[in-house]
């Protein structure tokens, strides 16, 4: 029979989650400076009592709630431990003013407290709660901590654990981690004679451990959602034909849950597939039956109960909207070598498609513009590129041994590398002669490859259409596109009217006519109307020419250099604005482009345009738009050879394109490109000047696409935050001072590692720092240490781990699934050259190095002093050293010593790295 504390309470408590966790067995160590007692305040405690006070922190910084607790109204309940009101010292040592009790039931004293704290939480003022005290037992499943247990039995008598309570709606509301949820009357012991008290959890909050489909499991949440009621109906639809796919109601949960990102919501609560089915029909019809007007304030419209479960629908106020479709609009300038690095560093999906797009280039004839070392660096487009990154395998698929290196870098250069793929493993596997071939085209390529202006177009194209696939993945879909020149190109990949083979050849031939066109050409920008430019261009219309009209009154003119200083002199006797543009020889336009489309459009005659599936506004074809498969008319142009031809020789009327697009409902032109070229010239548009906004901009790449991202959702735009990826970061681990030394841990920048620990695995690391921006380094490969190493780093919240080894080869059991996180470069650490030109590639790929751990099985200082040598000049927060054993012992720490600016620290490893 189960006791509980709440087995005839009729009051309705809400529902409570466990969002903090704190366990550990009670110990003498304490430190009471942090509680603000003095020394005879803290001796006057049991070892129980100041275990609760450190682990109750401990649960605090678990549940990520520490930077709300100061002040705030949280509650504090604790059984009763001898005399001391341990719980009013916590509360004065945190300034929680909320109630501050202890409770005292003998051994149920800290099950009363759990209870009591979810009795607290039915006031609104109190925001959570800590509640537990000794011998409070919890499922073993309830978190990643690992519980002190008997050889056989319960956890051992003497271990405090406080929890972390807050109402399920405020956590769900906040988006703050939940362990566990606690279900209606299941606070009690298991049996009449259990020595622990006992929480009995609600599997709706965790993942449970039985199997699908079973009758006996709680009903799961299933949510709906879309822009407004018709929205709801139609995916409540949609996903009742879709569930009986499923092999589970699990399994289905799992896939909608990504998709809830609007405000409008419904949800169901269903037990099997089939009860999700008919609860999603009901949903729908009921749906077809409301108004779809958005109520004003939140309500909640409940029908009877069917079949044991409830149906709740949630309609929520709609936010602000921005009337009118969104524009892509891809500009044709503003490359530089660093573009690229920062998303390929955060988003497979980017990497992925720059390395698909580069090898449509390569296939074409073209330069390879990026590789993962060097990105888009123009010194290693002409040459086959060597690259040292070598992606894992996944577990049981090690690369074949009788590869040699030769093979292994030329496949890393030409196979689809992102850096978290392993591609080139098993493209190796198959045939390893594949990478030799496609590593030596570029080497025997044509000259044409050598022209600055071939790569720069090919690079832009390649960026943007890694771009516009990024994008997608957030579920950011342009109603229409339309480019700048090259751009373009671009927008007919991303809008459908072209594969990415097609345009890549159009780009590589474009690219060549452009780098013979002309070696040494000039441009002008002019503040008048077409008209106006057109009167001064006419006389030496042979040698100047209009390339673009970007707005009402800036005109762009290339030519020859020195008709182009004449121009700008007539300018300005007119009172006309002008200005050469320094730098920029306008080869793309230029007068003589026109003599060669006729030659271009002959060499493009096998392209085979589609209809878009998007409208795209030319600009090469004044008033011109593409139109998708259902809007498609009499004479409606196509991309085709001819079209590209028109492209690369006739002025570029973009403004043109920005009316006819404002006409027919864009309010807002979102720029895809390197940085902010053409936004100021959108903008002059009447209609877009407040709808005007750049994805990226050339200093901050990464940040200033979250910040386009969020001005998209701001204007009611429908984004997938699913995209930004999962929470990785781990709690922060409480380091308490200590007076005394000895016990476990880590003692003044200085520990021992047991063989008992070496061989379970579970290391002792010390307590730093470590950044989710920065790139850590371990050296010596992924042997014992390495792997412990990688793992601490991974579990502090690293995500770019850079493992130095001499031979590469597949994760270990204990890290599959975070390839995304973990690249292995190939490197001789006892090499001080190879070792720089290592940590040299690292740092071009612009991340800083945050972090060393040197677990190389050497000889003393056989890497070490190098290793701190060439890192002097980086702003490493800590370096950690593995000594081979005791007789190196006292020397690795001289060398530590040895470095008073830097944080160093030495670890005894017993047993050594695996070899």
């Amino acid at each position: 029979m189960r006791h509980s504390t709440r087995a005839t309470d009729s009051t309705p408590f809400p529902r409570v989650s466990i969002v903090g966790v704190g366990c550990r067995a009670t110990g003498m160590e304490f430190d009471h400076e942090w509680f603000g007692l003095d020394r005879l305040e803290a001796a006057g405690l049991t070892p129980r009592q100041r275990a609760n006070l450190e682990v109750a922190v401990e649960a605090l910084d678990d549940s990520g709630l520490g930077c709300l607790a100061m002040g705030s109204n949280a509650a504090v309940v604790f059984g009763a431990i001898g005399g001391t009101n341990t719980a009013h010292q916590l509360s004065r040592a945190l300034d929680l003013r909320g109630p501050s009790l202890t409770v005292d039931s003998q051994r149920a004293s800290p099950l009363v407290a759990v209870d009591m704290g979810v009795r607290l939480l039915a006031d609104e003022s109190v925001p959570f709660v800590l509640a537990g005290g000794v011998d409070l037992a919890l499922l073993p499943d309830i978190s990643d901590l690992r519980l002190p247990a008997l050889p056989t039995g319960p956890p051992a008598a003497g271990v405090c654990t406080v929890l972390v309570l807050q109402r399920t709606r405020d956590a769900e509301r906040t988006r703050t981690r939940r362990h566990a949820e606690i279900g209606g009357p299941g606070i009690g012991f298991p049996d009449a004679v259990g020595a622990n008290a006992h929480i009995s959890l609600d599997d709706t909050a965790r993942d449970g451990t039985r199997g699908p489909g079973r009758g006996d499991e709680p009903p799961i949440l299933i949510p709906v959602s879309g822009r407004d009621a018709a929205a709801v109906h139609d995916l409540a639809l949609r996903w009742a034909v879709a569930a009986g796919s499923y092999a589970s109601l699990r399994d289905f949960a799992a896939a909608t849950a990504r998709l809830i990102p609007e405000r409008t919501r419904a949800a169901v609560l269903a037990r099997d597939l089939p009860d999700a089915t008919a609860q999603l029909r009901l949903l729908a019809r009921r749906l077809a039956a409301v108004t779809p007007p958005h109520l004003r304030t939140p309500t909640m419209l409940a029908t009877p109960p069917i079949a044991a479960t409830e149906i709740h629908e949630v309609f929520e106020p709609h936010p602000a909207r921005r009337p009118g479709g969104l524009l892509f609009l891809f500009s044709g300038t503003g490359t530089h070598p660093r573009m690229g690095r920062a998303l390929a560093a955060r988003y497979p999906v980017f990497a992925a498609t720059l390395t698909a797009a580069t090898d449509a280039v390569v296939a074409a004839g073209g330069p390879r513009v990026w590789t993962p070392r060097h990105g888009f660096d123009p010194t290693h487009a002409a040459v086959g590129i060597r690259s040292r990154v070598v992606t894992t395998a996944p577990p049981g698929h090690a690369p074949d041994p009788s590869t040699d290196d030769a093979e292994i870098t030329a496949a890393a250069d030409s196979s689809e590398l992102t850096g978290n793929d392993s591609s080139v493993v098993r493209a190796l596997e198959d045939n390893p002669v594949a990478g030799r071939t496609a590593g030596s085209a570029s080497d025997a390529g044509e000259p044409d490859n050598d022209s600055a202006e071939a790569f720069t177009q090919a690079a832009l194209f390649v960026f943007q259409v890694a771009l516009a696939e990024l994008l997608e993945s957030w579920g950011i879909r342009a109603d229409a596109m339309t480019g700048h020149g090259i751009g373009e190109l671009a927008a007919a990949v991303a809008g459908g009217a072209l594969t990415v083979a097609d345009a890549a050849r159009v780009v590589v031939a474009r690219g060549r006519v452009a780098g013979r066109a002309m070696s040494a050409g000039a441009v002008a920008v002019f503040e008048a109307t077409p008209t106006e430019v057109r009167r001064l261009v006419e006389p030496m219309r042979a040698e100047v020419d209009i390339v673009s009209v970007d707005g009402p009154t800036t005109i762009t003119v290339a030519g020859e250099p020195r008709y182009i200083d004449v121009l700008v002199r007539r300018a300005h006797r007119r009172a006309i604005s002008a200005q050469r543009l320094p730098g920029v020889s306008g080869a793309a336009h230029h007068p003589v482009m026109q003599s060669t489309a006729r030659q271009l459009a002959a060499d493009l005659t096998d392209i085979e345009p589609r209809p878009p599936w998007c409208t795209i506004y030319s600009t090469s074809a004044r008033g011109v738009a593409i139109r998708s498969a259902d809007e498609l008319s009499a004479g409606e142009v196509a991309m085709d050879g001819r079209y590209w031809a028109a492209n690369a020789s006739n002025p570029i009327e973009l403004a043109s394109a920005l009316e006819t697009a404002a006409a027919e409902g864009i309010s807002t032109v979102l720029e895809l490109g390197p940085g902010a070229v053409l936004t100021a010239a959108v903008r002059k548009q009447v209609q877009l000047r407040d709808g005007a906004h750049s994805a990226l901009t050339g200093t901050d790449e990464a940040g200033s696409f979250l910040r386009a991202v969020a001005r998209l959702y701001r204007e009611g735009r429908a984004v997938d935050w699913t995209a930004l990826g999962p929470y990785r970061a781990a709690p922060p681990q409480r380091q308490w001072r200590r007076g005394t030394p000895g016990g476990d841990g880590w003692r003044a920048e200085y520990s021992q590692w047991p063989t008992s620990r070496a061989v379970e695995g579970t290391a002792a690391f010390p307590a730093v720092d470590i950044r989710a921006d920065g790139a850590y380094v371990v050296t010596g490969g992924l042997g014992a240490a390495g792997e412990a190493a990688v793992r601490w780093l991974l579990d502090g919240g690293a995500t770019d781990v850079v493992v130095l080894t001499r031979t590469p080869r597949p994760l270990p059991l204990s890290l599959s699934g975070l390839e995304d996180r973990i690249v292995l470069i190939r490197c001789d650490c006892s090499d001080p050259a190879d070792l720089a030109v290592a940590l040299e590639d690292i740092r071009e790929c612009g991340s800083a190095i945050r972090g060393i751990v040197d677990t190389a099985d050497e000889p003393p200082f056989a890497t070490a002093p190098e290793l701190l040598e060439l890192t002097t000049a980086d702003p490493t927060d800590f370096t950690v050293l593995f000594t081979p054993g005791p007789a190196a012992d006292s020397a690795m720490r001289e060398l530590a010593a040895a470095q008073p600016d830097r944080r160093v620290i030495c670890v005894e490893w017993d047993v050594g790295p695996a070899a």
